[in-house]
């Protein structure tokens, strides 16, 4: 009789061919049985795909699964309904304490601010800081159709595990199978509405769980944010390789906490070295789209909820992060 991992093992081997990737990578496990007399019990769930393709999945899984012994297969194959997002962008750091949340708000910001209806999901499920960039306390709720409403503040739709807990201190101890599901949940479970772009702040790292975001969301562009030291654009580069690997196009690098100018005297100062993100771009073939100052309004903004994008003051800051949501929409209409 066949055994759960052998199931699972077969499953691995069978490319869904208009995405080119082996099953679990496109679609999730909603049940999967087997009885005493070898009939086995399936039901996938996948996301917008054509009908002849499901024909062609459902007899590859079926032939493979009677060649190993199934006495009888019983497959069912949900599609679910094409989402209207039309552009889904990740951004990634490939390590902590670079600013990637801080970086994610004020793009989704300024693109709202340029006049796109725009989403942020918040994938980092164990340090997530977009309910405090926001300032933002309430829980969403769940409609007559159980999808969840997102929290919508500065003109941005906004979905994070840190809406759901009790206490924005409270660990979230889950292993990767839960956090990815989670976060195709947020994708799939969210009423986001026709959105023009929908950014996905990742969990810092380029492990598995980043990996599995990125393949099972319909990501197709992503950022990396790096700041100028090296080892910050070793890790970088890492979280660089991951999207290409993963078949999505790099939207450029942005370097941030590049420099600190002195307030009093205008003195620039190189506080963490300097052309890390030229030289990452330069090995790479990515673009630098924007190279963000060390600033104290950034940080004491995001701590107290009011994004540095949306102050009054015309800072430098404002205006490059404005740049670089116009970087992105060029980006986009070019590609």
């Amino acid at each position: 009789m066949l055994l759960r991992t052998q199931i699972i093992e077969i499953l691995k081997h069978i490319i869904v061919q208009s995405t080119g990737k082996p099953i679990f990578s496109v679609a999730s496990i909603e049940e999967l049985d087997i009885d005493k007399d070898g009939k086995v019990t399936i039901s996938l769930n996948f996301p917008p795909i054509d009908e002849s393709e499901v024909i062609e999945v459902q007899s590859a899984i079926e032939e493979r699964l009677k060649e190993e012994g199934a006495s009888e297969v019983n497959l069912t194959i949900n599609v679910r309904k094409p989402r209207n997002i039309h552009h889904v962008i990740a951004v990634s750091s490939g390590k902590g304490g670079v600013g990637k949340s801080t970086v994610s708000t004020n793009i989704a910001i300024a693109l709202s601010q340029l006049g796109n209806r725009v989403g942020l999901l918040d994938a980092d499920i164990y340090g997530p800081d977009i309910p405090m960039m926001f300032g933002v306390n309430e829980r969403p709720y769940v409609n007559e159709e159980n999808k969840i409403i997102p929290i919508e503040k500065y003109g941005v739709k906004l979905m994070s595990i840190g809406f759901l807990l009790d206490k924005s201190d409270t660990p979230v101890a889950w292993r990767g199978p839960l956090v990815t599901k989670a976060i195709e949940q947020f994708y799939n479970d969210v009423e986001w509405g026709e959105l023009d772009y929908l950014i996905i702040d990742l969990p810092p790292g380029t492990g598995d769980v980043q990996l599995t975001i990125a393949q099972s969301l319909p990501t197709k562009y992503g950022i990396v944010v790096t700041t100028p030291q090296d080892v910050s654009i070793l890790d970088a580069s890492k979280a660089l390789n991951m999207f290409r690997a993963s078949e999505i196009e790099v939207m450029g690098i942005i370097e941030n906490m590049s420099y600190f100018v002195c307030p009093e005297t205008g003195t620039r100062y190189e506080i963490f070295g300097s052309g890390g993100g030229e030289r990452l771009a330069k090995e790479s073939g990515a673009r630098l789209i924007g190279r963000i100052p060390l600033e104290p309004r950034i940080r004491k903004g995001g701590d107290e909820g009011n994004p540095v994008v949306l102050m009054e003051e015309d800072t430098e800051t404002r205006r490059i992060f404005l740049e670089i949501a116009k970087e992105v929409t060029k980006f986009i209409e070019g590609s």
